[in-house]
């Protein structure tokens, strides 16, 4: 993407914006004295998320997401479209390989972890590298109880954490409710403590990568997810009932799968199944990609 001091300061952006998800360019500005004014800086980030280097913060929480997988399909296109008209669907894709399906909609929450792995700059190790001996189970990710219905709407208005809170009053007034921006600020923080802050990292930009989708059953569930940390790029975590669903983004498909093939048969994980998305659609963007 850019020389590696810009690089490191999109980078440093994005680390930043994970702890402060409505932190602005202006206000990111102060930690770099490398730029003679915000509007260089801000030239750089925009240009980062233009070439989808980062993409925009969004708020997860566990409220209720089911993870279907499917061997077989008849017609992958039809399914995706029949996906896109489901208003609970949030995410789908179609495979090849091991599974030929995966969906993901609001319902009977089966999904007990789901991240998107902070990377580190520079990269430790490599995605045909990844290695780990801790046991351990990862941290499930609790269903909010305790929540009221300020709460849950304000959740759904701020999903996107960057919009401001102007636009979110305007939400706000347009179901009705009519939240202040007192209310607004005062239950947004509280989600936050509850909510993951999540974005992606990929210092080549999104699409110069190839994706492969491995599910897997381990006992170092622990160790695997710090290992993922020091990748040089986002990967996605997913723990669904006693399985892993792992994508990770690689530029040598045959030497990452070959690895996690050895991870197997040192017995590492076990159940291993490997497939390529060929297309996915999630409401967020506009058509199957």
């Amino acid at each position: 993407m850019h020389k590696l001091r810009h690089l490191d300061t999109v980078y440093l952006y994005f680390l930043h914006k994970l702890k402060n998800p409505r932190i602005t360019v202006t206000d990111f500005f102060t930690y770099q004295s490398a730029y003679e004014s915000d509007n260089s800086l801000r030239w750089l980030i925009n240009d980062a998320f233009r070439e989808k280097v980062i993409s925009q913060p969004e708020i997860f929480c566990n409220v209720g997401v089911s993870v279907d997988l499917l061997s077989t399909v008849d017609n992958q296109l039809k399914l995706l479209k029949k996906c896109r008209n489901d208003p609970k669907t949030t995410y789908a894709a179609a495979l090849c390989g091991a599974w030929s399906f995966l969906r993901v909609r609001k319902g009977a929450s089966d999904l007990k972890f789901a991240n998107r792995v902070v990377p580190s700059l520079p990269g430790i190790t490599t995605s045909h590298k990844i290695k780990f001996s801790e046991k351990g189970k990862l941290k499930d990710d609790l269903y909010p109880h305790g929540w009221d219905e300020i709460d849950w709407e304000v959740y759904y208005i701020m999903k996107n954490p960057s919009i401001s809170f102007t636009e979110a009053i305007r939400i706000s007034k347009k179901e009705g409710t009519g939240l202040s921006r007192k209310t607004i600020k005062k239950h947004f923080k509280k989600i936050l403590e509850d909510c993951k802050i999540q974005m992606n990292f990929f210092p080549w930009g999104y699409g110069h990568y190839d994706k492969i989708l491995f599910t897997f059953k381990t006992k170092y569930e622990i160790g695997l997810y710090d290992s993922l940390k020091k990748l040089d790029r986002t990967s996605y975590l997913w723990k669904v009932r006693d399985f892993i669903i792992l994508t990770l983004f690689v530029e040598h498909y045959c030497k990452t799968v070959r690895s996690f093939k050895e991870l197997e048969e040192n017995g590492l994980i076990q159940n291993l199944k490997v497939s390529i998305p060929n297309r996915h659609y999630s409401p967020f963007e506009e058509d199957f990609i």
